[in-house]
């Protein structure tokens, strides 16, 4: 069920980059969505108990699971790409960090450009054929303001809800339901100190 939901996500962000590039769409479509979510610099994504945000150069990670809270960050600097992370267990949290160089960084990404940064990161990761999924729009219907997806198609079950800098997508399996929301802007994300220190004495 997450295995598909998550290919679904990506068809999404594919078929979006796609369409923009290819044919131009309309604002305020899911694919005018996903192409500007996919360039800005400041975002953030939310599915289930997982949420992701970009502010320029340094992203977060954090999941919370009953008593279990974890929470990751990645910064990028001039020289180094710096890497932390922190468990919470019992209202006690420890860190831990690595570093390493941005030729290591690329390598790990495969990232063919020089200029190193998260959102080309996030965009690598989108590794599906464009063409697969051209004909995205005809998959959907618009109803009451929602992209629903027609039945018969890969799409059925899957409803995109669009309002200011916000994007749901939702998935519906019986009575089991996935969402994932996508921002246009979010916080600046600040690395605590306690992160920092940890890096030092690594």
């Amino acid at each position: 069920m997450k295995k598909k939901f998550v290919l679904i996500i990506a068809i999404v962000l594919v078929a979006a980059t796609a369409c923009a590039l290819l044919v131009g769409c309309a604002p305020k479509t899911p694919v005018d969505f996903m192409d500007k979510w996919l360039d800005s610099n400041n975002k953030a994504m939310v599915m289930g108990d997982t949420e992701i945000s970009i502010y320029g150069n340094v992203a977060m990670a954090k999941t919370k699971k009953g008593d279990l809270e974890s929470v990751s960050y990645t910064e990028i600097t001039d020289d180094s790409i710096n890497m932390y992370s922190s468990r919470v267990v019992d209202g006690k949290t420890t860190w831990s960090a690595f570093s390493m160089t941005k030729a290591e960084f690329k390598e790990m990404y495969k990232l063919e450009t020089d200029d190193v940064t998260m959102n080309e990161v996030l965009k690598s990761s989108i590794e599906f054929d464009k063409d697969d999924y051209k004909d995205f729009e005809k998959n959907f219907t618009k109803e009451n303001g929602v992209y629903v997806g027609n039945a018969g198609t890969e799409f059925e079950g899957v409803s995109i809800t669009i309002a200011a800098k916000e994007m749901t997508i939702s998935m519906t399996m019986g009575e089991t339901k996935v969402e994932a929301t996508y921002k246009i802007g979010c916080d600046k994300i600040e690395i605590p100190q306690e992160a920092k220190d940890a890096l030092v004495k690594e």
